[in-house]
């Protein structure tokens, strides 16, 4: 199994910016002596519910810091970016980490982003499918023509080409059903967030075989594309449950009090039509826990939970959000520190013992 570590970079309401980089920071950087496999940062724009912009220029920052840390985007909003202007970007990112770049691509955003940037956002997913074409052939080596619906290009050679081959690693954020079935049809494994059911993971499980079988994709390429896909869950490790309780109760609300004016129709947040909305609406943090929205505890309770989780959807790849808004960088550290000496480990060993039958 891989363990990885997701940020949104959010702010509470009484941190300053600064000091949510400074704490976000001091976690990533601890990441790689704690055995972590990658750091994830989100893009977003004009809000408190993420304050990176420009996650790129983060993961250069952290690619100086680390030596074998991966650095994922998650996700990089292709639909507000030319994709040739941001195949340029990850390039010299892969370059200069040494091959440590994951790029997750997604739609997300509010009705500002696609204004500002002037996208449009009805034709986001078209927008995705072409970019990440363009993304690939820039990533080639050789000089290229493209003719597409959005973009066009007449002997354009990226440079530098990325250290790996054929290309840095490619996922689509699939918080939807329709992004499911883009993934399959495109080939490339899927990052699904913590707020998708346990039962709509199943589901889509079936989905993206189904889709990836229709488009021509044999039975071990479908599988190795599925195993090399994440599942996101929030996580708080604590010496008690109580402690847990108690440490995250607020720093989660905060992030569903975000969520929930994220994806107002005041803001125009992006909520595919497939999803059902009532996920999002504001509720009491005793729900969102038995809703298993969740895992908190001690490392057996969160290991626990973990199980059922990857026993369920199949997944092997999770990637952790401790970092929640308002939550203390020492009580994430600690967090961190759990999980990667008393929760991943057991984890990863019974869930090859259940792989394997032994």
């Amino acid at each position: 199994m891989d363990f990885g570590l997701f940020f949104l970079m959010q702010r509470d309401e009484a941190w300053s910016e600064a000091a949510v980089y400074d704490s976000d920071l001091r976690q990533m950087q601890a990441a790689e002596a704690l055995g972590y496999h990658s750091v994830w940062v989100a893009e977003h724009h004009f809000n408190d519910y993420g304050l990176c912009p420009a996650p790129t220029v983060l993961a250069a920052f952290l690619a100086a810091r680390t030596t074998r840390l991966r650095l994922g985007m998650g996700v990089s909003l292709l639909p507000l970016h030319h994709p040739v202007d941001l195949a340029e970007q990850l390039a010299v990112l892969d370059v200069v980490s040494g091959g440590r770049l994951d790029v997750g691509i997604g739609r997300g955003g509010t009705l500002q982003d696609y204004q500002t940037f002037q996208s449009d956002r009805e034709d986001a997913r078209a927008r995705v499918e072409e970019g990440i074409e363009v993304l690939k052939r820039s990533w080639s080596g050789a000089p290229f023509d493209f003719a597409g619906r959005f973009h066009s290009a007449e002997a354009v050679h990226v440079r530098p080409r990325p250290v790996q081959r054929p290309h840095p690693p490619l996922y689509v954020a699939a918080n939807s059903e329709d992004s499911v079935l883009s993934a399959a049809r495109l080939g490339l494994p899927t990052l699904a967030s913590f707020f998708v059911p346990l039962a709509e993971l199943e589901r889509r499980r079936e989905l993206y075989r189904e889709a990836a079988r229709a488009a021509g994709r044999a039975e071990a390429e479908t599988a190795a594309l599925e195993a090399r896909g994440w599942g996101m869950r929030v996580v708080h490790v604590a010496p008690s449950r109580e402690e847990a309780l108690r440490a995250i109760e607020a720093p989660f609300m905060s992030y569903q009090s975000k969520m929930a004016a994220l994806r107002s129709d005041r803001t125009g947040g992006s909520v595919p039509n497939s999803f059902d909305r009532t996920l999002l609406r504001l509720r009491p943090f005793q729900e969102y826990l038995a809703a298993g929205w969740t895992h908190l505890g001690t490392p057996d309770e969160v290991r626990e939970g973990l199980e059922r989780y990857v026993e369920t959807t199949g997944i092997r790849r999770l990637l952790l959000l401790m970092a929640l808004p308002g939550i203390s960088t020492e009580l994430a550290l600690r967090s961190m520190r759990m999980f990667a000496e008393e929760v991943g480990p057991r984890l990863a060993s019974a869930t090859a013992r259940a792989v394997t039958g032994a």
